[in-house]
């Protein structure tokens, strides 16, 4: 499995990836059949989150953070077709 968007969650790589969507498609291909699709705030770029049936309880906190990681990706140009991210866990207030 090809994994872009990676989390470090208890040292381990989280089923979740972030591609690029180029000619309709996604720029990687992955086994992940739940998903996505997050937009940039700043432009038309688009991007599937894809993630496993264990992560469907996080794909609240997985879209924020795809959506963080699009703005910064937004200042580089959207040259990356995938997007790591590392995962941090809930903060709690």
């Amino acid at each position: 499995m090809m994994v872009g968007f990676v989390g470090a969650y208890n040292s381990q790589e989280m089923p979740v990836t972030l591609t690029k969507i180029q000619n309709g498609k996604p720029a990687v291909s992955d086994d992940l059949k739940n998903e996505q699709i997050v937009k940039c705030p700043r432009c038309e770029r688009t991007y599937r989150l894809g993630y496993s049936d264990t992560e469907w309880h996080r794909v609240k906190d997985w879209l924020q953070l795809a959506a963080k990681a699009t703005r910064k990706e937004h200042d580089l140009r959207h040259e990356a077709a995938t997007i790591q991210l590392e995962w941090r866990g809930i903060r709690r207030r």
